[in-house]
Formats: structure tokens, sequence, C-alpha cells
């Protein structure tokens, strides 16, 4: 989203716009280049059928490890990186392939896997092409994805798998390669990026010298990929965005070229070249490598052993294996292959509405496809179900309409194929905030629960277009069996036991325990979750939620096997967590029961218990927090936005997770309190029970920007029984029982890192502006001076007391301390010799000096 991005694509058409028009130039020459039809160049997996084996997953949690550790060494960001799925299942026999996923969150979008019908079967066919064509047209997308540093962005991945790529004279090899557009709604921009993996075997490994060139903005991330950045422009929806990867032999090496078409709706259209990779070829007999192609094959997985060689063209988190949320999507997608030898493309002959390869998911899209021969898929907001769009066995192409009037609107919906309910395939859909839902769908039969918290559930069948009226009755004893969830004041009230949603009356949140249904245990490969307890979503009234259940989640069999739970130590059982995006006025208060883990390769944006996104006059009071591995989490997408909360009277404690393996949680063992990436929070009177308590570093949450974010960390000391007033709550009294309050109880307080009666409070240097110039302390402090003589002026030295060390010219040092005993040392001074160099010091109810004499 930089400004560079412009500069960029000027300079990468300056060296290659001759060569590489979207499509057609750079392919020019015809043929294969000595690659006979049919055959990989040097690859054990052709096209013979007769392998009858099984593969059901990947070297996961070894490959996975290895690669998200490395791109943390090499400081690649997690938004760069768009991650395989390695942790793919995948079944292939009889000579065809069983695409990867079979619940969502799943890559959403396009996928031709070489799999058709034929005779009423599906047959695993193998093709080849130099260029592969996407097509994504958006009329309107709402992305929201709290959990991510990123939380409006979403990528749209072209990805497909080179083969017949010569390294050094071995054309064997095989490259997964990525054609990124990644459109972030807030600023209306659409940026480009690419990446290419190594998937010629199960360790993926991308050696340092595969790349020969690369245009300028490439890095070889070695071990593991190539990345570049292309160029970023302004483009309101509607837009159509069109990628191409495009596979050639230019100065005799294998190269990909990747390129890019903009089609505003109020502009001209605009095409480029942002960037290409000539790989290390070295061809020995001819000079010249063979051409390399991009390889769909239906019939065998490809070289890594766990993924398939296809064409995808889907819609997905914003990097790093994330997912996320597309609310009220419309839009259209298109994928085509070019035939060998011809300028013109062609609809890949059959799709599903999923990728297979790709880690990044979505949720919230029903996709249907066009009639006749040219089809395209339509993307709408709906339940995302994983099918066949055509071309495949159980395809339908076109339409049918589910419309729904549903109240209240903001009960959930979800939809499996078929006449019978099917929890492990069913997929959420989101719902109009006012007015009728409205789901396409392909021609079929679907099967719909529908469910909301303190309301009885309702479940129906719909085998053609219709019209539905589906109210829910109110049954408070059920308690909160699902989310509570609303993306608009007209929708606080039906997740309300009363309030009017003004100051005087609050809207008051259902608060009744109960287990929360295992669909909204959704997770991706890289266990992103999908659901939060309590999602609120643009609302201004006055909202509160007291004395909350856990949201307590087990999670289904097929969400375990989706997430790769057991294989990586991860726990079965969780707590949903409270998000709020854009918000005003609301109260999280009394709530004894606020934890969860997150997997520490599944997050980077810190997710926490309470996640506030651009949230403001939020009060957060009388809480305990069971870390496990965020307490809370504030930010947004400028300096501006957000801030003005108030987090007081709350208790954070570490909750160390019963975990096979504790490695894998995000911030396992330090158990952060609080992260404040915003200015202008009041945050005093609370107790700090973590080993780290509180982190407020200088940038800027969304760009990354330096940002020094300044709040409130105490009040003035002052009587505990004076009145602090948030969104009409009155706060008075001290978290520690004492007569006075100023700031927080820090449990780190008096450490090395942070000594007594060095101010203001710090942790460590964590909270870069400002700190706590009041910490709260059970007992009394008492000045241990030491002071030296026998010394020049000027001269320094040093005295440790209890574990600090204090340095200084001056002829005296203060430490603090309370009651007790604690020993010190004098560090030796050249020439010198100091009495005492050693010896404790007795503090009783008097402040204490310790003369040192120099001789």
């Amino acid at each position: 989203m930089s400004g560079h991005g412009k500069l960029l694509l000027l300079v990468i058409a300056a060296v290659v716009a001759t060569m590489v028009l979207p499509g057609t130039s750079a392919l020019s020459g015809g043929g294969l280049s000595g690659t006979p039809l049919g055959t990989a160049a040097g690859s054990s997996h052709g096209d013979s059928g007769a392998s009858s084996s099984i593969v059901t997953s990947a070297p996961a949690t070894t490959t996975q490890g290895r690669v998200i550790s490395e791109l943390k060494t090499l400081h690649v960001p997690t938004t760069d990186a768009f991650l395989p799925n390695f942790g793919a299942r995948v079944s292939q026999g009889a000579g065809i392939v069983t695409p990867l996923y079979d619940n969502t969150p799943a890559p959403m979008g396009l996928g031709d896997f070489g799999v058709q019908e034929v005779g009423g079967h599906n047959v695993g066919t193998i093709t080849y092409t130099r260029s592969v064509k996407a097509s994504v047209t958006l009329n309107s997308v709402d992305p929201v994805y709290v959990t991510s540093s990123a939380p409006d962005e979403f990528t749209m991945q072209l990805n497909t798998v080179g083969t017949n790529v010569d390294l050094f004279g071995n054309d064997s090899y095989q490259f997964w390669i990525q054609n990124v557009p990644i459109y972030a709604a807030s600023t209306q921009t659409l940026s480009f990026e690419d990446n290419i993996w190594n998937f010629s075997s199960p360790a993926t490994v991308f050696s340092a010298n595969s790349v020969y060139a690369h245009g300028p903005g490439g890095v070889v991330a070695a071990p593991e990929l190539y990345f570049a950045s292309g160029p970023s422009f302004q483009v309101a929806t509607p837009f159509t965005v069109v990628v191409y990867n495009n596979l050639t032999v230019m100065g005799g090496r294998s190269t990909v070229f990747f390129n890019y078409t903009v089609i505003p709706s109020t502009s001209s259209a605009f095409s480029g070249s942002y960037d290409f990779v000539q790989f290390n070829s070295t061809p020995g007999k001819t000079g010249r490598a063979p051409q390399p192609v991009n390889q769909i094959n239906g019939k065998n997985v490809g070289d890594t052993g766990f993924l398939l060689n296809d064409a995808e063209i889907m819609l997905g988190g914003p990097g790093g294996g994330s997912t996320t949320t597309l609310f009220q999507i419309s839009g259209s997608m298109g994928l085509w292959l070019l035939p060998n030898g011809t300028n013109r493309y062609e609809t890949v002959p059959s799709a599903y509405d999923f990728g297979t390869d790709t880690g990044e998911t979505s949720e919230g899209i029903a996709e249907w496809a066009t009639t006749g021969s040219h089809p395209m898929a339509e993307l709408g907001s709906g339940p995302s179900m994983l099918y066949g769009l055509w071309g495949v066995q159980g395809a339908h192409q076109g339409e049918e309409t589910i419309t729904l009037d549903l109240s209240p609107t903001n009960a959930f919906v979800f939809a499996s194929p078929g006449s019978t309910f099917d929890a492990s395939t069913a997929g959420w859909g989101p719902t109009a905030v006012t007015g009728p839902t409205v789901y396409e769908l392909p021609p079929g039969a679907f099967s719909f629960h529908y469910l909301l918290a303190d309301h009885n559930p309702q479940a129906a069948t719909y085998t053609a277009s219709g019209t539905w009226t589906v109210a829910l009755t109110s049954n408070p004893s059920l308690g909160d069996y699902t989310p509570l969830w609303a993306q608009s004041n007209s929708q606080l009230a039906g997740i309300s036991q009363g309030g009017i949603g003004t100051r005087a009356d609050p809207y008051v949140l259902d608060n009744g325990a109960a287990n929360v249904n295992p669909l909204f245990g959704e997770l991706n490969d890289y266990a992103f979750v999908v659901f939060p307890g309590i999602y609120l979503i643009d609302t201004t009234a006055f909202v509160t939620a007291s004395e909350l259940p856990a949201f307590g989640i087990t999670y289904l069999p097929s969400q375990v096997a989706g997430a790769r739970l057991v294989q990586d130590g991860l726990p079965l059982t969780n707590q949903l967590n409270i998000e709020l995006y854009q918000t005003s006025h609301v109260s999280i208060v009394d709530s004894d029961q606020l934890s969860g883990w997150f997997a520490g390769y599944g997050s980077f944006g810190e997710p926490a218990s309470i996640y506030l996104w651009g949230a403001t006059n939020t009060l957060i009071a009388g809480n305990v927090f069971e870390v496990e591995s965020n307490g809370i989490t504030t930010g947004g997408f400028t300096a501006t936005d957000g801030g003005h909360n108030l987090i007081w009277g709350n208790v954070f404690t570490p909750e160390p997770v019963v975990s096979p393996s504790s490695a894998n949680l995000l911030n396992y063992g330090s158990f952060p309190a609080l992260f404040e990436f915003e200015s202008n929070d009041v945050i005093f009177n609370n107790e700090f029970l973590t080993p780290v308590t509180a982190i407020s570093p200088p940038e800027n949450f969304y760009t990354g920007a330096f940002q020094p974010n300044v709040d409130t960390w105490n009040v003035k000391v002052q009587p505990s029984s004076d009145v602090y007033q948030k969104n009409g709550f009155l706060l008075s009294g001290s978290i520690l029982g004492l007569s006075w309050e100023g700031g927080n109880y820090w449990s780190n307080y008096g450490t090395p890192q942070d000594p007594y009666g060095v101010l203001p409070y710090n942790d460590g240097g964590a909270i870069y502006s400002g700190g706590d110039h009041h910490p709260l302390i059970p007992f009394t402090l008492y000045s241990v001076e030491f002071k030296r003589t026998g010394l020049p002026g000027g001269t320094s030295w040093s005295v440790t007391l209890n574990g600090v060390t204090q340095t200084t010219t001056k002829t005296f040092m203060v430490f603090y301390e309370p009651t007790g005993a604690y020993a010190f040392t004098v560090s030796p001074v050249a020439g010198y010799t100091a009495s005492p160099s050693s010896g404790a010091v007795n503090v009783v109810t008097s402040a204490v000096e310790v003369p040192i004499v120099f001789t």
C-alpha cells in the first residue's frame, strides 16, 4: 500500500514490457520445447493411472514448524508469506486424486484439480499450459477479521504449479507460483505480491542459488521462498482484476512472469508485469532449458507427496495461513488455461468452489456456476459449502435463490449440501442486518440449521428457490449456546435480556451459562478461529456485558483433524474470545471467566481474550482474566482510530494451558496481560500478575509505521473512595484494598528490570511512551542511601543492592526497598579499596544511610 508501488511498476515495465503483455507475447514460440505431451519431464508423477496408494496426511508438524521458524529468523513479514497447506489431507487411488478440503473454512474460489466427469464417473486427467489466467470481479465486499493486524484485507490468489523447471541442467523441478492481488477495503487499495515455493520434494526447501535473476522488488528468502511486492493502486468497488502466471524461456533459462490487468468501473483498464523470476538453469547440451509448464494433475499428487498440482483462484486471509470473513460479498470469478500453440484462453473444463494447496482461507461466501460452455463462478454472501461447480460428478450449473425472512436478523445460519444436515460439512452464512437474507446456491437440496442464544433452534431442508419465514422464539433457559453477534444497533436487542441502548438503560447482553454448539468451533489449517464469543461491529448504543459465561467450546473431530490439533499437541477445548470492531460505549464488567488460547503459528495480530479494534469509550472493569495467550489487545487503523477506553479494576493471572505441546501455544510462559497499540486509554487500579505485564510499542498495528502510543497509566494519588465515571458506571475502591489509589499493581515492580523507585514503571521498557508514576504496592518503601567518600570528583562507582545495580559519579545513590534484610556489594574502583566492600542492609521502618569509604 506504500507509495513506492507505482515507481516499481514503471521500472519493471521498462525492463520487460516488450516481452510480457498479459497472456500474449511472453508465450510466443509454440510447443513444449522437447517435452512430450502427457509427460512431465523428469517427474515420477506422469500420466500413469495404475496407482492405488492412499496418502492421508502430510509431514505437517516438522515441515510447517521449520518453515514458520525460518520465516521468523529471516524477518519475513507474516503478510508476505502465503503459506502452503502443510497439513493437507489428500487421497489418491485408481488414477484419480480427491480434493484436499472436506470442511470449512477453506480457500473459497475456483479450483481445477484435473478431475473431470466422464461417463458418469470422475476420472483423473493431466493438462499442461504455459499460461493460466484468472479474474475476480468485486461489485461489493465487506471484509472483517479482527484477530489480525490487517482486519479489512484479504487476498485473491492465483496459484499454479510450474513443472519442467530447469535448475543446473535438471529439468524435473516443480515450483508453486502465486500471483496475489491484495485488497484493503478501508483505503480502497489494490496491491500485488507474489510468492514462489519449491514443491519438488516434501521438504519444500528453496535454495539461495535457485534464482538467476528477478525483478527489482524481489527477495530470495532462502531456504523457504522467493517473494516480491508489486504496485499499489486506489481502486473502489466495483472493479475487476485479472492475473496471469506465465512460464517461458528467457536467455535460455526457465522463467516465470507475473502479469496483471486492472479494470476499474470509472476509468480505463491498465495492465503490466510487476515481477519476473529467472531460474538458475544450466542446460548442458542445447544451451536452452526446455519449456516450463503449469501442470494440472488429477491422477497423482505432486512431488511434495502431499499437495496437488492444480490451478486455483481463491479468496483468503492476508497471508500467514490466516482466514478472513467476507460479509455481503457480490462478484464473480473465472479461470482459464492457454492451450499449447494458441493465443486464446479456454475456460477450465472442470472446477470446484475451493482451492487446495494454500493455507489461507475464507468464509461467508456462497458460489454457483453460470450456465453454458464458458461458465464463471458467481460469488454471493452465504454459507460456504464445498462442492463441484462444473465438469465434475454431482455439479449443477445454474442457481436457486433461498430468501429468508429471519428474526432476529442476527440468528446464525448453517447449511450443508443434501437433505440431511451434516455438521462436519456445514458452512456458516452471514445474514442481512435489515430486510431479507438472500442466498444464491447451485440447484439441489440443502439442509439448514438456525440457532441463536436464548432462542429455540430450528431446522429446514430446501430443494428449490423460495421464500421462507424463520422466526426463532425466545427461550432464556437455553443460555448462550451460540456466540453473541451484532453488526448494528438494530441487532443488539436480539442478543440482549433488556435495555434500550441509552446510558441510563443500556442493552444488557444475554449471559446464561451453556456449552457452545460445536459448529462454532471452526478453525482453519493454521488454527485461525472463525467465531468470537462476543462480536460487536459498528455499534454505538450503550451495551453492558456482565457476568459472562466462559463460551467454552469442544472441537468436533472434523475440526480437530482440519487444524491438526492432535498432531501439533494443542488442546481439544477452548474459550471463544470477545471482539469489538469500530464500536463505542461498550462495557465489559464483573466477569471472572475471561480466557482462551491461540495457536502460536496461527496468529499475527496478538489475538486476546478481549480484542478492541478502533473501539472507543469502552469500559473493561472488575473482571478476572485467566491469561492463556493474551489478556487484552487494543489497536486501530490510524493513530486516532480507537482509544479513550478505560481499563480499571481487573485482575490478570497467568493460566498455563494443559497441552501436550505448549511450544505451539501463543505466548506460552510469558502470558502478556495487555497490548496497547493506541493512544488516549486510561489504565489504572488493575492487578497485573503475569510475567509480562503490559506492552505498548511505538508502532501502528495496521501499517507498522512509527506511532508513539501515549496512554495514561495512573491517576494522581487520591483516596480510593474517589469516584471515576465511565458509560454510566461509578467506579471506586482499590484493587489491593488500600486507602489510596494511583496506578496499578505490577508483579515485576521491584525486580532488576523495574527496580523500586525508578519511575515511571514501564515493564522494562516494553511501555515505550510514559508509564505508571504511582505503582500500587501493599507496603511502604524506604530509601537506602549509599554515600561515598575518598574518591576524586567525577569518578564513577557502582553498588548492587538486592540484585539491582546503580552507577553514578555523584557522591551518593538512593535505592528503595520495603522492610527486610538486603545484601549489597560495591564494585571495585581501580587504585582504591572500598570499606565496606559488601554487607547487608536492614530496613525496618525508616530510611537507612550506608557510608562507603574509598582509600
